[in-house]
């Protein structure tokens, strides 16, 4: 080969893996397009509910993984809906996430079919966090301590038949009737809907309400200070947090044994790359012990899943009250 065809060759073939290299930056570049931005992690709820207590545990660890400040925004109201729908608009970046309980993603487009978005089309899957179950929890002003207590007392105090909800509608409202019905009495507890699990918490610490149901991480702290008293559990066995207490299977109260869980989305049409780039770092944050043992103490079953894995959950949970908000039983608000 002659100096000037050996020439020529290099030039080509340098040429080659300048194209190939810079094919693979813009690859990358997709990949990490979080490194060095901010990214908004955002929650449907107030701050100092359950929800709110894991975004902020997972969030300096993320940070650190994804080599980005993560900001977490309390967008709240409209069960979720504002939250949903923020993130249903934003880029597909990666700079914008969400953090939610399976209630607002899921079953709050059935409850009401305005709500503008549809789980299994509106968003990403990113990783499943953890699951939990919900409680119900009594007030001080009861004096009961279990529920054969708690529903002696709703008989004898009619003007105090009432429990708080967090959402209107849902899971948490299913359990509310069922009890209620279960117990009697004349006239049946009154439903009483919150922005959230926090001020739920503080009206039942207040005396303002007899009880109320929502995510057991919300209850536990105080559970276990002894200033409200958790008395049944949703589920099919009972909360590794909280052994002593019953579920409501146990106890009579029929058809409350689903669980629930915690999972971070993106909007719909993200870039493969980046919903892997993400996942990645979610696994590598939950995976540290710090974030495992705050899982634990929030009262949640430490249940990270991968891309693919919480696609099907969503879906199979989507599919789930969208089946269930077909029975003439299913309370919309």
């Amino acid at each position: 080969m002659s100096r000037t065809t050996l020439s020529r060759s290099l030039s080509t073939l340098g040429a080659w893996f300048v194209a190939a290299g810079t094919a693979w930056a813009l690859a990358s570049g997709a990949a990490y397009a979080q490194d060095g931005k901010l990214v908004r992690l955002v929650i449907p709820f107030p701050p100092g509910g359950g929800t709110d207590s894991l975004a902020r545990a997972i969030a300096p660890k993320l940070a650190k993984e994804l080599g980005s400040n993560v900001v977490v925004e309390n967008r709240t109201g409209a069960s979720g809906q504002i939250a949903l729908n923020h993130v249903k608009a934003a880029a597909t970046d990666g700079t914008t996430v969400l953090l939610t309980s399976d209630h607002s993603i899921v079953a709050v487009p059935v409850l009401n079919p305005t709500a503008g978005y549809d789980a299994r089309t509106d968003f990403t899957a990113l990783g499943q966090v953890s699951r939990f179950q919900l409680g119900m929890a009594i007030g001080p002003g009861t004096k009961a301590k279990n529920m054969a207590e708690f529903a002696a007392y709703i008989r004898a105090n009619p003007s105090k038949a009432n429990y708080g909800l967090p959402v209107v509608g849902g899971f948490p409202s299913t359990i509310g009737v069922t009890v209620a019905k279960k117990i009697g009495g004349t006239p049946l507890m009154a439903a009483v809907p919150f922005n959230g699990s926090a001020p739920l918490m503080q009206n039942i610490l207040g005396d303002q309400l007899a009880a109320g149901i929502t995510d057991m991480p919300t209850f536990i702290p105080m559970h276990r200070a002894d200033k409200l008293r958790v008395v049944a559990v949703s589920g099919t066995r009972r909360a590794a947090a909280l052994p002593d207490v019953p579920t409501f299977e146990e106890l009579g109260y029929t058809g409350l044994s689903a669980n629930s869980w915690y999972s971070f989305f993106g909007p719909k049409d993200m870039p493969r790359a980046v919903s892997e780039r993400f996942n990645r770092a979610l696994l590598a944050a939950l995976a540290d012990p710090e974030v495992k043992q705050r899982i634990s103490d929030l009262g949640h079953e430490y249940a990270p899943l991968g891309l693919q894995e919480s696609d099907v959950e969503l879906k199979a949970a989507a599919n789930f009250w969208v089946e269930a908000g077909k029975s003439p039983d299913f309370v919309r608000p």
